[in-house]
């Protein structure tokens, strides 16, 4: 009983974990461990969605979740020397799910006995609107100025206010979640 409960307890865990798809690439020829510094990359910033994910609070957030992620993997903030520089982009797009489930059979007992009722087991469609996010991360080397290292997050958003910064921080960790820790630390 109690490993049944615990069982319980993790699929329900795992089921209210926000489900992102997540990707990488970097260039072939170039190992991304070898960077020492990474700084935010100062360009002009074209807003190509929702303001909300494109305000400057929010644009902060995800500059800090970031810089705090690259900190743990071994590299230093070094605005003035950096040899990788980073940018992200969001975009956001409405999206569609319908689900359509066949309930159980209507089955009961009459007069001339077991009987299937098709007026209670029709098909049950339901539809629901949302709205995906997607944040990429490129990081240039500052000397060539070619991108060695691309991640992304794909996932649906939510914007609800007390989980608005946790939804910013395990998007940016997902994203970065393949980049190289840094060697020779």
């Amino acid at each position: 009983m109690k490993n049944l409960i615990i069982i319980i307890l993790v699929c329900f865990l795992f089921s209210c974990q926000t489900q992102f798809k997540i990707g990488a690439e970097s260039a072939p020829e170039v190992d991304v461990r070898k960077y020492k510094s990474f700084a935010k990359e100062r360009t002009l910033f074209v807003v190509r969605s929702n303001p909300i994910l494109n305000s400057p609070l929010t644009r902060e957030r995800i500059e800090n979740a970031i810089n705090k992620e690259l900190t743990s993997k071994f590299y230093q903030n070094d605005a003035q020397n950096a040899e990788l520089v980073y940018s992200f982009q969001t975009h956001t797009q409405n999206k569609q799910e319908t689900t359509t489930t066949n309930p159980m059979p209507a089955m009961g007992w009459g007069y001339y006995g077991m009987y299937n009722n098709p007026m209670f087991n029709r098909p049950q469609t339901t539809t629901r609107n949302y709205e995906e996010a997607t944040l990429i991360i490129d990081f240039k080397d500052k000397k060539t100025g070619k991108i060695v290292w691309q991640g992304w997050v794909i996932g649906e958003f939510k914007y609800s206010k007390a989980d608005f910064n946790n939804q910013i921080s395990e998007a940016v960790r997902e994203a970065l979640s393949r980049f190289p820790t840094r060697v020779g630390k």
